[in-house]
């Protein structure tokens, strides 16, 4: 999936023409044409009122009766907020009225929308290295790779370029003659609601409208169901069984001793559906994994890690099977309290919204510190941001604070790079990202919005799975009896009567449950290929990362395996920034991932180039 304007910014402009391109066609080659590519997902064009036209590329989920025009445009104008209810998924969205033009993307911004300015002209892509190779960007963001330094990903909508931007989550960028402007077009604020509702009857109003909400995302076409031992994906499992379908199979992937194979293996055979295991062994590891870790940071455009390689070899495998994937992402941070510091949330962003006072800024000037000092001028600039962000929150909650952040950036910047990657293949949807459900939950106890801000007792944060049992319940009475991964059933979690069994099952997990090490391979790929990795990457030919002290860090033995995951990955990012600047190295690159489609896998030994010097 791919589009591309270049949008000439003259009083006389307004009128730009869509244009699906084909396999072969080189993609902006003239001003004021939207050039689409619909790759493994699809474009659909909706008339509506005073002459205007809807395009929703991607994978929207649309109700069969829906009325899009009405629903839409209940005033002539497009309310973004119908929008995101009525239309579910993840997609683009280019509304096209008599002179003008705007555009988006669907309820939680997976989808990326990159834009620039240069010369009188407004550039738009859903890639930023394309957009890199049309403005002939030179210049990198040192501000970027600070906040991946600090955050693990730029915590607003910053670039690997100064002069390419990220569209803010729930923006609307608009076009009209010589004008031009990005606007606020949905609070996710809104929803937050009070969470005044504690009854047990909630859960059940909840689950009645889960499963109409996740009855729209199951396909007609062949699908799959992420079924772990935990209960995010027996949920899902639960609704596609209750609706009735039959035309999928369920998955897991791990080591072939993992409690994550070995739960949903048994299980699937206890209930007479397919299940596809996705090995994580050594001959994935030394065969499938360096190039998985390659092609997932090149489909992701650097904004992924190296730590997540079986996601793309799982999402290549699994698409000679499906077309679809129904994944339980998201479910779990709408009920939960988020509590810990990780890959998700560091602490130097924990501080930010934990800390009672403004001592959150010296700790992220000591931080930055630690770079040899290069970056007080962009954490100067860092913290009037971050300032700037919070100032409107004042009084507010700190959980609503915090969980603004959450749905605003957390869930595209840290899901995001997974789902776009795995859009190159098949397309993944996610029911519990569903806006009409959102705005349900939070109005219930049971919304991890409405918890103490980073709860750490784990009674409070287990609130959660007691929707996930109530839902079950009603779907599935043959799962609602199943034994989780953690030792306790959703029977255990609901019924009071049972609640010896559940605290059986919780002290059987924290006491004598095996732990389980490196399930994804992940550390064992990781060490067996990081001198290769960095071979490639090359950061101490880069002057910036030299400065920083960050190749230095990479050449030298040493620090956990979480942290030299994450510098790796960021400075293969910077690296592969540089390299921007060979155009014919980047469109060659670039039309391997544009044409890319069920028929044409892309060979991920071919993105090795990318960080090349």
């Amino acid at each position: 999936m791919f589009f591309y304007l270049d949008y000439s910014r003259t009083p006389q402009s307004g009128r730009i023409e869509p244009l699906r391109i084909s396999a072969d066609t080189e993609a902006g080659g003239q001003p004021d044409i939207l050039y689409l590519q619909e790759g493994c997902q699809r474009l659909v064009s909706v008339a509506m009122p005073g002459g205007a036209e809807l395009l929703l590329l991607g994978d929207p989920v649309i109700a069969p009766q829906a009325d899009l025009g009405a629903a839409l445009c209940p005033n002539g104008k497009l309310d973004i907020s119908q929008l995101y209810e009525t239309v579910r998924g993840h997609y683009y969205w280019f509304f096209r009225e008599p002179g003008s033009w705007s555009c988006g993307s669907a309820f939680g911004a997976v989808c990326p929308l990159y834009y620039a300015e240069q010369d009188g002209r407004i550039l738009l892509s859903s890639s930023s290295f394309f957009l890199a190779q049309k403005t002939k960007a030179c210049k990198r963001n040192r501000r970027n790779l600070l906040e991946r330094l600090l955050f693990n990903y730029p915590v607003f909508n910053s670039t690997w370029w100064e002069n390419i931007q990220l569209l803010g989550a729930h923006q609307v960028l608009r076009l009209r003659g010589n004008r031009f402007a990005v606007e606020t077009g949905f609070g996710v604020e809104t929803c937050f609601g009070d969470g005044a509702n504690a009854s047990r009857d909630s859960l059940h109003e909840l689950a009645e409208l889960f499963e109409a909400e996740t009855a729209l995302f199951l396909p007609d076409a062949p699908f799959g169901i992420s079924f772990t031992g935990g209960f995010d994906g027996r949920t899902l499992l639960a609704a596609a069984r209750k609706a009735g379908h039959s035309n999928f199979l369920t998955y897991s992937f791990g080591h072939p001793e993992d409690a994550d194979l070995t739960f949903p293996q048994a299980q699937t055979r206890r209930l007479g559906i397919p299940y596809r295991p996705i090995l994580l062994d050594d001959d994935y590891v030394q065969q499938a994994a360096l190039p998985s870790a390659r092609a997932f940071m090149a489909l992701t455009e650097y904004n992924g890690n190296f730590g997540r390689p079986h996601y793309h070899f799982a999402a290549q495998s699994l698409a000679q099977e499906v077309d679809f994937l129904i994944t339980g992402n998201f479910g779990s941070e709408l009920f939960r309290a988020l509590h810990q510091p990780g890959v998700m949330m560091t602490e130097p962003l924990i501080r930010i919204f934990a800390s009672p006072d403004d001592s959150w800024k010296d700790a992220l000037r000591q931080t930055q510190a630690r770079w040899n000092g290069v970056f007080r001028n962009e954490t100067d600039a860092l913290i009037a941001e971050i300032e700037q962000y919070l100032q409107p929150m004042r009084g507010w909650d700190p959980n609503h604070r915090f969980y603004h952040f959450v749905f605003q950036e957390i869930f595209r910047k840290y899901f995001g790079p997974e789902l776009i990657m795995q859009q190159h293949y098949l397309n993944n949807r996610t029911p519990f990202l569903s806006l009409r459900f959102f705005r349900a939950l939070n109005r219930t106890i049971w919304s991890g919005v409405h918890a103490r801000l980073f709860e750490k007792m784990k009674n409070k944060r287990m609130k959660g799975q007691l929707f996930y049992a109530a839902f079950i319940r009603r779907a599935d009475p043959q799962l609602y009896r199943m034994r989780t991964s953690k030792g306790y059933s959703a029977a255990d979690v609901l019924e009071p009567r049972r609640l010896p069994m559940l605290l059986a099952g919780v002290a059987w997990q924290k006491f004598m449950k095996k732990p389980e090490v490196d399930t994804n391979a992940v550390e064992a790929f990781f060490r067996l290929h990081e001198a290769a990795l960095l071979q490639e990457i090359q950061p101490g030919a880069d002057n910036v990362l030299q400065e920083c002290g960050l190749s230095n860090q990479l050449s030298t033995p040493g620090g956990t395996l979480e942290t030299r995951i994450k510098h790796s990955s960021i400075a293969a990012g910077w690296v592969a920034a540089r390299l921007h600047a060979d155009a014919r190295h980047l469109t060659t690159t670039f039309s391997a991932l544009v044409n890319h489609d069920k028929h044409n896998r892309i060979n991920a030994n071919q993105h090795t180039g990318l960080w090349k010097t």
